[in-house]
């Protein structure tokens, strides 16, 4: 957490929504490649969803701490 912590706002929010808009295409391509069943897959996105809030709350954070 600390990690996340001491990112810049601007690198925690391109990351957190990176994360949010690649992974649902990553996780899509690599069903196709590899028998992955749907719960895996519904785990999976949710592990990373909730890391993509973590550095989007985190930039939302350092952002309301400025003003």
């Amino acid at each position: 957490m600390e990690k996340i912590k001491a990112l810049p706002e601007k690198m925690s929010f391109a990351i957190g929504l990176t994360l949010l808009l690649g992974s649902g295409v990553l996780l899509f391509l690599l069903s196709l490649l590899f028998p992955i069943g749907k719960v895996t897959m519904m785990v999976v996105g949710g592990i990373v969803f909730c890391i993509a809030f973590l550095f989007i709350a985190n930039a939302a954070d350092k952002r309301h701490k400025k003003t």
